[in-house]
């Protein structure tokens, strides 16, 4: 072998071992983007549902119970941003009957192979299927979209009024970042 197909030799070694090395980066790049996606399309799916949950349910539990007359004023909705009474989440019989009652909620989904139970959880959920540990919390405020406040739909207030926030935020170990997802309800008389 002469010195000019040595150094062909060698420079199809040089290419062939930048060829591997940015194969490894590729592949390792795609499994943090799919990893990432999962974990956030996941996040994005329990946070719908939560909210899609509170949506189905009545604006104020004055609103709820069939007794109360037409409603005029805001100051005639409940006090309480928050369950009332033995309201429970996902109980058959004092199951939370609206929109506010999910104020406070605090749930755990998590794989069946984590039997860690997290403290302070309103409840857990064993989801086959899932690889993460997720956490999700539920903030209802009043909220008041007026001049004062520049029709801002975020300004929260601490008057009642005829719209309600509720902010559900879904953290997990796996995820980079928080989801942070608003839905507002508002009652028309």
């Amino acid at each position: 072998m002469n010195l000019g197909q040595m150094m062909l030799v060698v420079a199809a070694l040089m290419l062939l071992g930048i060829l591997v090395l940015n194969t490894n980066k590729t592949l390792l790049s795609t499994n943090d983007t799919q990893n990432t996606s999962e974990f956030g399309i996941t996040a994005v799916s329990l946070a719908t549902s939560l909210v899609e949950e509170a949506n189905g349910k009545m604006f104020d539990e004055v609103v709820a119970d069939s007794n109360t007359g037409a409603l005029t004023n805001p100051s005639q909705l409940s006090n309480v941003l928050g369950k009332d009474g033995a309201e429970a989440y996902r109980d058959a019989v004092h199951d939370l009957n609206d929109f506010d009652d999910f104020n406070g909620l605090y749930l755990v989904y998590k794989n069946p192979l984590d039997s860690a139970t997290t403290p302070g959880a309103t409840m857990e959920f064993v989801m086959p299927g899932i690889r993460a540990k997720y956490f999700a919390r539920v903030k209802v405020e009043w909220v008041n979209p007026t001049a004062a406040n520049g029709y801002n739909i975020d300004a929260v207030v601490t008057t009642k009024t005829w719209h309600k926030k509720l902010t559900v935020t879904v953290t997990s170990p796996s995820m980079s970042d928080t989801l942070t997802y608003p839905s507002i309800m508002s009652y028309w008389n």
